[in-house]
């Protein structure tokens, strides 16, 4: 559910254009379109990070359900282990994992847009 929901507001990857020196940013984005694209990546990224903080409060409490569960029937180590290695727990994590990813894409991307645009407007004065 919550990747059919990210994916659905997911902001576009950077456009990078590939040269024989490496690769760089398309600076060939209209100012209104950066803002638009600063705009964007600045919302996602606050987005992740607020989804994110509240998987990373929820996992704690998902992995005392787990060992709790398994608990009942094998000694306290072995429930341990078996929580941690249950795939309901391994797929919170990877949840948790891919959203933190997004966010912290997002915030790169919003900063490279940033940037280019204030590069702009030095450029003018």
């Amino acid at each position: 559910m919550l990747e059919r929901t990210l994916a659905s507001t997911a902001p576009p990857v950077l456009r990078l254009n590939s040269s024989p020196g490496g690769l760089f940013l398309n600076r060939g984005i209209l100012n209104e379109r950066l803002i638009q694209l600063i705009n964007r990546f600045a919302r996602s990224a606050i987005e992740a990070r607020q989804v994110a903080r509240r998987l990373d409060t929820l996992l704690p409490s998902r992995f005392r359900e787990l060992r709790r569960e398994h608990r009942r029937q094998r000694p306290e180590a072995h429930a341990e282990r078996m929580a941690l290695t249950d795939p309901r727990y391994l797929q919170s994590v990877d949840e948790y994992l891919d959203i933190q990813y997004q966010a912290r894409l997002a915030r790169v991307q919003y900063e490279t847009h940033s940037m280019l645009f204030k590069a702009r407007q030095s450029l003018r004065r």
